[in-house]
């Protein structure tokens, strides 16, 4: 007689194997989506800020440059942000909220020179993406 199917042992090594992937796979997994999450809101930084230059030169001013007055999104998963002072020298600051997933991912800042930084590390370049 000859048996068809896999040994215990056999089963044993392949759900071994497949935790160890899973070990290595996981966070680079969650270094991506963290990633990701990073990279939208500093996209959405950016859309303030050129809805902060575009009122400047549609008004020739900055006053009223607040969240509210400018329509921005009111809600994010991951970030709660501002935009202070009301001046031409604002500075716009994303702030992880404690229960999302970046929360220890560092606060962003996005100022009216172009200098974007996330935690200490700070640029005009890709500083803030690592």
């Amino acid at each position: 007689m000859h048996n068809k199917g896999f040994t215990l042992v056999e089963m044993m090594i392949v759900i071994a194997v497949i935790g160890v992937l899973a070990a290595i796979a996981y966070p680079s997994y969650q270094k991506s989506i963290i990633k990701t999450k990073r990279t939208e809101m500093m996209t959405e930084m950016q859309n303030i800020a050129n809805k902060i230059e575009s009122r400047k030169l549609a008004e020739g001013n900055y006053n009223n440059i607040g969240i509210a007055s400018q329509n921005f999104p009111a809600n994010n998963p991951n970030y709660t942000y501002s935009v202070a002072p009301a001046t031409s020298e604002w500075v716009i600051t994303a702030t992880p909220i404690a229960t999302s997933i970046v929360a220890n991912d560092g606060t962003l800042t996005l100022d009216h020179t172009g200098q974007k930084c996330r935690g200490t590390a700070c640029g005009k370049g890709n500083e803030w993406q690592d």
